[in-house]
């Protein structure tokens, strides 16, 4: 009996030590990159069932972690192996697009699209018309925009404007960039499109005039992979806004009994929502953070999917916001599979270290040194795989993010 006690005390010392020296790491090296107050910073992971971090529980912006929860919603509310398809109903002197809420209709494929009918003979329309459900945009967000018909309208009409052929130009370069990084590969030559009317149109009426073809998406958890290495908010506001529609954000998180108190979220992408003085933003707590990322591990393996192949993947191979992260520590290559965050004032990391366990974790700073908490946040979770156990990587395969695959980007319907 003296022994057995004597084994619990040992090990809860154990513990007790690793959570103090963990916060200590912590304490020291926000101190070293000077990121600001001690009481904004907040880290925590879960070891054994056991919750170890630092203000574990104070709400705080989350930026792009936010997709995290957006990808949870949809892995429980949507058939992440569904395919998006849009009609395209093509006559002499008008194209009319009948969209199905494809998230994922940015500058890649608009001119994917101007690419393939090019090919097949068009190069101008008297009238391009589309449906509400067809959802294109293309600009940087700074802060939360509802995309409508109305704002699609006003970029597809700048891409179907001669006097713009320079810029779409340039356009085409980078998106020949990113092809050829997804091993892709596209013809040099700049797609171009006009159009002398473009129009919302819901009550299109086919007619014999009409040839019908068809683009089919890869499907949805490929395109949260390209969302969530890429951070592309267009895409997670769609996927917020349709999985919103099944059960919202709130009742699936109170339904899996995490405390309305340890969470806002607003919108999909964690932009802060501006009116005039009046700023709103995305806030979690670390320990809810967690909780999530504990949440999508179980749900899509529902979908016989792993996380790799929604996340990004550490190391260089996956081309986006995580690329660069971790050089300094090449022996963590492949052994974090994380979502980043960045706003004004905001960084922030989280996801899950490859041990030999899979282990979540999450790093919430608030500071206006936002470059130098990324260097921060790679060196503490380098302290974190000292605590808990060597990186054990991933053999990871690169999934392309791009969204096409060289398969024909229309085809005629039979």
């Amino acid at each position: 009996m003296m022994k057995l006690s004597f084994l619990i005390l040992f090990l809860t010392y154990n513990i007790w030590a690793q959570d103090d020296l963990a916060t200590t790491h912590f304490q020291d090296l926000v101190n070293r990159y000077q990121l600001g107050l001690m009481k904004d910073q907040s880290f925590c992971y879960l070891e054994n069932n056991k919750l170890i971090g630092y203000r574990q529980n104070k709400l705080q912006r989350i930026a792009s972690l936010t997709k995290l929860f957006t990808t949870f919603l949809a892995s429980e509310n949507l058939d992440l192996n569904k395919s998006f398809r849009t009609t395209f109903y093509i006559s002499k002197d008008w194209l009319h697009i009948e969209g199905n809420e494809d998230p994922y209709f940015e500058e890649e494929k608009l001119l994917l699209l101007f690419k393939a009918l090019n090919e097949l003979g068009h190069h101008h329309f008297k009238k391009i018309s589309f449906s509400e459900k067809f959802h294109f945009y293309d600009l940087a967000m700074g802060s939360y925009l509802k995309i409508t018909s109305t704002e699609s309208l006003k970029r597809l009409k700048y891409y179907l404007n001669r006097k713009n052929q320079f810029d779409i130009n340039e356009k085409w370069k980078k998106v020949i960039k990113f092809a050829q990084e997804e091993e892709v590969h596209l013809l040099p030559e700049a797609p171009s499109l006009s159009a002398d009317e473009v129009i919302v149109e819901n009550n299109f009426k086919e007619s014999e005039e009409f040839m019908t073809y068809n683009h089919d998406s890869k499907k949805l958890f490929s395109l949260l992979k390209t969302m969530n290495v890429q951070s592309k908010n267009f895409v997670s506001e769609n996927v917020f806004e349709m999985a919103s529609k099944v059960k919202t954000i709130d009742e699936l998180l109170l339904e899996k009994e995490i405390s309305k108190d340890s969470f806002l979220i607003k919108n999909g992408s964690g932009l802060p929502i501006l009116s005039g003085v009046k700023r709103i933003d995305n806030l979690s707590t670390c320990e809810t953070v967690l909780q999530v990322l504990i949440l999508l591990v179980e749900s899509i393996r529902k979908h016989n999917l792993s996380l790799s192949e929604v996340l990004a993947v550490n190391g260089g191979v996956d081309f986006g916001s995580f690329r660069d992260r971790f050089k300094d520590f090449p022996e963590t290559f492949q052994s974090v599979l994380a979502k980043t965050g960045t706003l004004k004032n905001t960084s922030t990391l989280a996801g899950i270290l490859l041990t030999n366990v899979q282990m979540p974790f999450a790093i919430l700073n608030h500071t206006s040194e936002t470059q130098a908490a990324r260097r921060f946040q790679d060196h503490f979770v380098t302290k974190l795989f000292d605590l808990v156990g060597p990186p054990n990587p991933l053999v990871y395969q690169k999934i392309s993010i791009f969204p096409w695959n060289e398969t024909p980007f229309l085809n005629l319907e039979n």
